[in-house]
């Protein structure tokens, strides 16, 4: 999928405009503050991941004297649509003229974001890893999110009535059931995207990598990734055991000590951490190749070609690191979006068209 045209009124700093698009690797350039991370995450909007999290509230994306946004998009590739989105106190959704909500947006026109902060995935909390298989597997699964969230809700009233002490026992062991049969549905989704999302990062992106990696998909209360081991009985039986066995030491802190809540994704290299054994550059050319295999995910499963949106992928990388990085972005056949500060075009012959961002004016090539 890609974006052909798009339109914006009352977004942050851009003004009124009604933009078309490339295909292939789109180059935005401009000074900081001009408007470029604006237009990137107003394509995020547009497909269904809404604001990006530095935005804070929702209306923090209208123009200070706008009443409220309107974002449009014809979408096109291997179906074509338009979609309309009105930001207010929340975000709204239409595709075709119709609602959507956003999960259904996301599975019609599936995008990919680099920030700058991605680069915590390496190293970063376990949160950030969590949060970035969360994505890929709600792209690839349109029930995932939901279910996620229904999760979150059990996660939250379980810590309520642990601090409650153990006169809320039986109370407690009632949770056990739907605890497990959600945590371990969504483990099972999580050993399969990751399966896929370890084959796809050392398939067509290995020369991004600056050396081979090795990926685990760890659950704290159970054992390490080990792939077709795991089956959807056994990570929800192994769940229900956990919780019960937990529940005396999780009565004394209060807190919910095992889940999918605190599982984590780890990258490695050279027998150590990737955190510790990679430069500043070679980490983001691991998240950049993290991003890209997660695209091939995607395209394998849905069928379609994602939207990537790339703030600043080249801060930090020397000339080999964004000379590769711009041939594996052209090389990918995705429409790509990647916003860069300064003057130059940093991916030179591989860029399709650069665009110039200032003070939210977009100019042409």
């Amino acid at each position: 999928m890609e974006f052909s045209e798009t339109a914006w009124k009352g977004f942050k700093n851009l003004k009124p405009h009604r933009q078309q698009w490339r295909s292939g690797l789109n180059v935005l350039l401009g000074p900081n503050g001009a408007g470029k991370t604006n237009l990137l995450e107003s394509l995020s909007v547009l497909s269904g991941w809404g604001a990006f999290p530095s935005s804070g509230k929702t209306s923090s994306l209208v123009a200070w004297d706008a009443k409220g946004a309107f974002l449009a998009a014809a979408a096109l590739g291997e179906r074509e649509f338009s979609v309309e989105a009105r930001v207010g106190a929340r975000i709204s959704l239409r595709a075709d003229n119709g609602r959507v909500t956003h999960s259904e947006l996301r599975a019609l026109l599936p995008s990919l974001s680099f920030l700058p902060r991605d680069v915590e995935l390496l190293e970063g909390a376990p949160s950030v890893r969590r949060q970035f298989l969360d994505r890929l597997c709600a792209l690839v699964s349109p029930l995932y999110a939901r279910r996620l969230a229904e999760y979150k809700q059990l996660v939250r009233q379980r810590t309520a009535l642990l601090r409650q002490g153990g006169r809320v026992a039986s109370t407690l062991k009632a949770i056990v059931p739907p605890m497990a049969q959600l945590g371990g549905w969504i483990r099972w989704n999580r050993v399969g995207a990751a399966t896929l999302f370890a084959k796809e990062l050392k398939g067509d992106f290995w020369e991004l990598l600056p050396f081979e990696l090795e990926l685990s998909l760890e659950f704290k209360d159970y054992r390490a990734f080990e792939g077709s081991a795991l089956t959807l009985e056994n990570l929800t039986g192994e769940l229900a055991a956990a919780l019960d066995g937990g529940l005396g030491a999780e009565l004394r802190v209060g807190a919910v000590f095992v889940g999918p809540h605190r599982d984590d994704l780890t990258f490695s290299c050279l027998g150590r951490p990737a955190a510790l054994a990679l430069s500043r550059g070679q980490k983001r050319r691991v998240v950049t190749a993290a991003v890209l295999a997660a695209g091939r995910v995607i395209e394998s499963k849905l069928r379609m070609k994602p939207v990537l949106l790339l703030d600043d992928v080249v801060a930090e990388l020397d000339a080999e690191g964004r000379e590769r990085t711009g041939q594996a972005l052209a090389a990918s056949g995705w429409q790509v979006f990647s916003a860069s500060a300064g003057g130059e075009n940093p991916f030179g012959e591989a860029a399709n068209v650069v665009w110039r961002v200032r003070e939210g004016h977009i100019e042409g090539p």
